[in-house]
């Protein structure tokens, strides 16, 4: 049975609908980490009217040295540029625009691949309920939810671009990529599934030729009956080859329910994680795949989804960028087996009922009880955080603030727009684009010293043909940290031009990087020499140009042992 266009849009608007309603925002700030680095650099093309990272055009796309994928900061600047909403207002709207764009791109991929709207309603509830869609769109700024939203709209662009060439359908496409590539580094995948694309391609023209050439053979009904069992056979195979031979399941010996080097537990890890991805989608998708195979009067779709499977296995190391990546095709799959459960009890329309409520509210269930676990686990902003940052914003004093932890600077330099040390936020990266937005270098000086990478040297984690050397921002950071107070090396002044030192109160004369504490001579310092200019029970803000006192002590300040 066929279903009608007005159920089908009222189905759908049912379904955006309840994405939204999941969307609302669950705290007084935006959450997640790297949200903040991207708000920080939001703020730079806001305050300076351009992108000061851009020094060419790969620089827009994050495959130039301290450069970042640009299309988020872009997109939320020019949305609050045009609403007048600030940043972080910015960011809550965008996220909720990201949900429906995601739901209606599954809609239009999934009908590209068949005309069927049952099933195409049924990938695009799997894919807007997937608890790493869902999590990655709840206020955050990070371009993964951007790369997530737009990756089945670029799926459906391919697969309409190439039953119907067209100069219109050749530019939705260029755009659709160009797009994607600027979201997000992860568009690397993307040449495996035009890979893919293109090997699917082949073989449907291989077995044209040969149903052609030789009918007496492939067209026997015993032929027919067995290619079902033998593409799904080469499926199953290709993937087991491939997650035992090329060592993908090493990355997933530990995990939070089991941890071993045995096959049994890597695949149990590997469940899970992609299973924390698609919710059961995963356990549909496994249905949908045998009814792949199973499919009479297969089009390119079909070969294409299964060698796009095949080729993404070994990209399933990225054990922290998996899910991002996967859900579309997990949702087409889980798509076709979820409908196909449902088909089977067609004679019986009150066991259908039945059974399709039953599963679209196991989903529903399943994906927010997974969501809630998910979302437990993002850091969120205090309100004491942003309070300093709005009060730094106030007084907006010359100079940079530095931080005794990452996190916590970076959280304070986006709500109040000011430079930062450390860069990079909570990674407390070497580079990023951070040193050219708050100007600590200059394009010059990164032009001057770029060096190609030898070709043995670049893999796919790889962000640019080149990189820059003599640049080491977080070494310096923590030069000046470890600096007594007054005594940083003329060097760091004239380049980081320090001014404010931002400490948590539960770490004082300490700084914190990559889980570890370190003592901090400046923190020592400020303590005994600097003005405190705010504190507020949490956090304390030190004027590091004051004069301050000097202690009375015979022994001096303190020092780090």
């Amino acid at each position: 049975m066929k279903l009608g266009r007005r159920p089908t849009l009222a189905i759908m608007a049912a379904l955006i609908l309840f994405n939204v309603l999941l969307r609302y925002p669950r705290s007084e700030h935006e959450v997640d980490v790297d949200s903040f680095f991207i708000h920080a650099l939001s703020g730079a093309i806001l305050s300076d009217g351009y992108a000061e990272w851009v020094l060419n055009p790969l620089s827009f796309f994050g495959w130039y040295p301290l450069s970042y994928p640009s299309a988020g900061p872009f997109s939320l600047a020019c949305i609050s540029a045009v609403s007048g909403m600030n940043l972080e207002a910015a960011i809550l709207a965008l996220s909720m625009l990201l949900g429906p764009v995601g739901i209606l791109g599954t809609f239009l991929v999934a009908r590209e691949i068949r005309q069927d709207n049952r099933f195409a309603l049924a990938a695009a509830y799997l894919y807007g309920l997937a608890p790493r869609f869902l999590a990655i769109t709840l206020w955050t700024g990070s371009t993964r939810n951007l790369f997530m939203a737009l990756l089945p709209i670029t799926l459906w662009a391919l697969l309409r671009t190439y039953r119907r060439r067209s100069v219109g359908n050749l530019a939705v496409l260029a755009i659709c990529f160009m797009t994607l590539a600027a979201s997000h580094r992860l568009i690397v995948l993307i040449f495996i599934v035009i890979i893919a694309f293109l090997f699917a391609i082949m073989v449907q023209v291989v077995l044209r030729i040969v149903r052609i050439r030789i009918p007496q053979i492939v067209l026997r009904n015993s032929v027919r009956g067995a290619a079902p069992q033998l593409a799904l056979a080469f499926v199953v195979l290709s993937a087991i080859v491939m997650l035992i031979g090329m060592d993908v399941l090493a990355q997933y010996s530990t995990g939070e329910i089991a941890s071993g080097s045995d096959v049994g537990t890597q695949l149990l890890n590997l469940t899970i994680s992609i299973a924390r991805s698609g919710g059961l989608a995963l356990a549909f998708s496994l249905i949908g795949l045998v009814v792949v195979t199973r499919h009479r009067n297969k089009t390119i779709a079909e070969p294409f989804l299964a060698m796009t499977l095949v080729g993404l296995i070994p990209t399933l190391f990225l054990r922290q960028y998996t899910g991002f990546y996967i859900m579309p095709f997990l949702a087409i799959f889980g798509g076709l087996g979820l409908v196909d459960l449902i088909r089977r009890f067609n004679h019986h329309h009150v066991a259908a009922a039945v059974v399709g409520i039953s599963l679209v509210l196991g989903v529903a269930v399943t994906s927010t009880l997974i969501l809630e676990v998910e979302v437990s686990r993002v850091p969120v902003l205090p309100s004491y955080t942003y309070s300093t940052g709005v009060y730094v914003r106030t007084i907006r004093l010359p100079g940079t603030m530095v931080a005794n932890d990452g996190l916590t600077g970076i959280r304070v330099a986006a709500v109040s727009g000011v430079s930062v040390l450390p860069i990079g936020g909570a990674g407390t990266t070497f580079q990023n684009p951070e040193l050219l937005a708050y100007r600590f270098y200059s394009g010059h000086e990164v032009a001057n010293q770029l060096v190609r990478l030898p070709i043995q040297d670049l893999s796919i984690e790889s962000d640019s043909l080149w990189i820059v050397t003599g640049i080491q921002a977080e070494l310096d950071w923590v030069e000046i940290v470890s600096s007594p107070y007054g005594n940083v090396p003329n060097t760091l002044m004239a380049r980081y031009q320090p001014s404010y030192y931002l400490e948590l109160d539960q770490a004082s004369g300490r700084f914190l990087a990559f889980s570890n504490t370190y003592c901090s001579n400046l923190g020592l310092g400020v303590g005994e020499q600097a003005y405190r200019i705010y504190s507020n029970g949490y956090e304390s803000l030190w004027w590091l140009h004051s004069p301050g006192w000097t202690s009375s002590s015979e022994d001096g300040p303190r020092r780090c042992p």
